[in-house]
């Protein structure tokens, strides 16, 4: 299992699935149906240990051979996935998407590795509400038919509830200039920045809850080629205080005194703004 972090956890995937939960202990599920607040659930296959984190599940197969990952995302169609997602130098497409119901699609990366040749299978599918929910399968050549066709059974088995939390949608007219506008248009939201490259990613939730007060949890990690500081490592944190807007600026008052300021920029997608320059996605918020 260590192989394939090392193989192919350096995938720029901005969207997908940082496997921050990956190192934690897991329960051996059963074939049940497992659910996200996010408002979707699907079946995992039996006898695969899952892992439930910040922003999705991870599940690998009782081999440690298959990691896939399960997780939302705020898209409403796959140009806008496509669009958003990007690999390092070495990842090629293996074929053309493969089409799947309600407009998903199905995509395969491959990558050589010092070993094998690492594959990264992604099934990417969309709720009638908005958003969706990708499934990605990390394994190398020599299991990727079974990493592959467990990937799909997840995805065939995603169902989406009422309570989906689809992408937040902000004014049409970005009220840049509107401390008052930006204060009503980011109270209740979840923003969610997500970064990965060169065997690192990094994760940054923050939950801004309508009584003023904000949650923030981050998570990081990665690799070292050939284990020279000690092959994969992660770690994550979380953070509480009060929020405000200042002028275009989120201010975040810490518990511990420090203050955090962010100039806050409409990007051009609707469910994105910038903070000091940094993309982050707007959606509704199940932290508070």
């Amino acid at each position: 299992m260590k192989n394939i972090i090392i193989g192919l956890s350096g995938a720029v995937v901005m969207l997908v699935f940082a496997v921050v939960s990956f190192g934690q202990a897991g329960t051996v599920t059963s074939g049940q149906r497992l659910s996200d607040p996010a408002g979707y659930s699907f079946i995992a296959p039996s006898g695969w240990k899952s892992s439930k984190g910040t922003n999705g599940f991870v599940l690998v197969d009782p081999a440690e051979t298959v990691i896939i990952s399960v997780r939302p995302h705020s898209y409403n169609n796959f140009q806008a996935v496509a669009r958003d997602t990007t690999f390092e130098p070495g990842y090629e497409a293996a074929g053309e998407p493969q089409e799947l119901k309600n407009g998903g699609k199905a995509v395969r990366v491959t990558k050589k590795t010092p070993d094998s040749v690492g594959v990264l299978d992604f099934f990417v599918s969309f709720s009638p509400k908005g958003g969706g929910v990708i499934v990605m399968a990390i394994s190398d050549i020599r299991k990727s038919d079974d990493a592959f066709y467990a990937a799909m059974k997840i995805s065939d088995s995603v169902s989406f509830s009422n309570s989906q939390q689809s992408a937040a949608i902000l004014p049409s007219k970005p009220t840049s200039s509107s401390a008052s506008g930006w204060q009503s248009a980011l109270s209740g939201k979840h923003l969610l920045y997500m970064y990965s490259g060169n065997g690192y990613f990094e994760e940054n939730h923050i939950y801004l809850c309508q009584s003023g007060t904000f949650i923030q949890t981050t998570g990081s990690g990665g690799y070292t080629p050939g284990d020279s500081d000690g092959g994969s490592f992660a770690g994550k944190g979380g953070r509480r205080g009060q929020w405000s807007v200042d002028a275009a600026t989120l201010v975040l008052q810490f518990q511990d005194g420090s203050v955090g300021n962010y100039k806050i920029v409409q990007r051009p997608a609707r469910n994105e703004i910038a903070l000091n320059g940094n993309r982050y996605f707007v959606q509704a918020n199940a932290g508070c």
